[in-house]
């Protein structure tokens, strides 16, 4: 019936929108990581002196 398949993608449609942001942010991150990691080894960039701030997680 129409309205179960209505219903199944109301409770669907947040969840893949969701996977779709994760990933975005993972590529993201993994982009970040592997830019810095090796100048930060190499001592090309340094965190010496730099503050610890640290937001909540949502």
């Amino acid at each position: 019936p129409k309205e179960v398949l209505l219903a199944f993608d109301k409770q669907v449609t947040p969840l893949f929108q969701q996977v779709h942001a994760n990933l975005h942010q993972s590529r993201t991150l993994a982009t970040l990581r592997d830019t810095l990691l090796p100048k930060l080894l190499s001592g090309e960039l340094s965190v010496a002196g730099v503050e610890r701030t640290v937001e909540p997680s949502t």
